[in-house]
C-alpha cells in the first residue's frame, strides 16, 4: 500500500477489492482482498476532507561529500 493516497482513490481501491473477493472461490485470496478492502475504507475515512496525504519520503537523504 502507499501513503500518497487520497480519499477517493482509497475508495476506489476498496471496491476493487471487494470485487476481487466476490469473483474469488479461494478461501485464502478472499480473506486477503476482504482485509485489504477493509484498510482502504478504513484510511479513506480516516480522511475526509479528501486532501492527499504526503509522499513517503527518507528521514535523512544521502548526499556525495561535497567537502
Amino acid at each position: 500500500m502507499t501513503n500518497a493516497l487520497n480519499r477517493e482513490e482509497c475508495l476506489e481501491r476498496a471496491r476493487m477489492h471487494e470485487q476481487l473477493a466476490r469473483a474469488t472461490d479461494d478461501a485464502t485470496a478472499r480473506m486477503v482482498h476482504q482485509a485489504m478492502a477493509a484498510e482502504f475504507r478504513r484510511r479513506a475515512e480516516s480522511d475526509p476532507l479528501g486532501e492527499l496525504r504526503p509522499v513517503n519520503r527518507p528521514v535523512m537523504e544521502l548526499c556525495p561529500n561535497t567537502l
